[in-house]
Order: C-alpha cells, then sequence, then structure tokens
C-alpha cells in the first residue's frame, strides 16, 4: 500500500507513526492479523486490489504474492526499494550503479547506472503513461485503471516528491 499520508501508517506501541507498516496491517505496535499466513494475506489483499481495479482474481493474487514476499513481515528483512519505479532491490543486481562503480542503496538498474538516471528527462507524468499501458496488458485489467494504480504507487516514491 502507498504510505503517502500519515494517516495511512500504522502506530508503533507508543503512538508513534510505524516507518514500515500500513494503518490497515499494524496499530500500537502489532499486526492486525497476526496469525494470517502469507497465504491469507495474499487473498485479502488480492481481494482488495481486484475489486478496486478491475483486476482478475488470479493476476491480482500473483501481483500480490511477489510483492508480499520482499515485505519484512515475511521476508525477515528490509528489503529497499528503488526510489524511482519502486522495485525492490533484493540483490546487488538488482541495484543501479554510482559515478564511481559502487552498487546505488537507492536505485535499480534499470533507472539509474553511472550515477545518473538513465532517463533523466523522464516526469512522473511520463512515467505513468508509459508504465500504465504494460501494467494494463501484464495485469489483464483497464487503462484507466492502470494509470490509477501507477498514479497511486508513485506518489510515494521519493523521486517524484
Amino acid at each position: 500500500m502507498p504510505m503517502i499520508r500519515d494517516g495511512d501508517r500504522g502506530t508503533e506501541a507508543d503512538g508513534s507513526i510505524s516507518g514500515i507498516y500500513c494503518t490497515h496491517c499494524y496499530q500500537m505496535g502489532q499486526f492486525t492479523q497476526p496469525n494470517a499466513s502469507i497465504e491469507e494475506m495474499t487473498d485479502v489483499c488480492a481481494g482488495i486490489m481486484s475489486e478496486m481495479f478491475s483486476i482478475p482474481k488470479e493476476n491480482a493474487r500473483s501481483f500480490v504474492g511477489q510483492h508480499l514476499r520482499v515485505l519484512k513481515r515475511w521476508s525477515g528483512r528490509m528489503i529497499p526499494s528503488c526510489k524511482s519505479c519502486g522495485m525492490p532491490l533484493v540483490s546487488e543486481q538488482d541495484a543501479g550503479t554510482e559515478s564511481d562503480g559502487s552498487v546505488s542503496r537507492e536505485y535499480c538498474t534499470h533507472c539509474y547506472q553511472n550515477g545518473a538516471y538513465t532517463e533523466p528527462d523522464l516526469t512522473r507524468e511520463t512515467m505513468i503513461e508509459k508504465y500504465a499501458p504494460v501494467l494494463a496488458q501484464s495485469l489483464g485489467m483497464p487503462l484507466d485503471k492502470a494509470r490509477k494504480m501507477v498514479t497511486a504507487f508513485t506518489s510515494a516514491l521519493p523521486r517524484w516528491n
């Protein structure tokens, strides 16, 4: 879930805002469904996505399952994501490179190489128009819903804020 506003974020036991969990999953320092398996959570989230974005249920389930697996609750570790496109940086091969050749800790190889964006003139609006058709086709969803989904997702990415 894109966490754009503080109200989208869960809360820690002391009432402070969680840095990693949304309000639907985490409140007062505890998971709202502490015994849910990844399969159960995938089903719940896929149902919501399917309804919100008119995605066939099986396609939504596959998409959600891939995204849940990299979250700390399910992977057991913090996996950073690209601050431009949101791709999980699971391994060094996923990461872009800095100008000195070192691994970028903030961007993926598709968005960032040799210390610079691979598409420096890309705007959030052109990114939405470029990737919404790809998402629509891959998930079998209407293009207008894909635009809304990409718009929501990119609103939480640092490059576009």
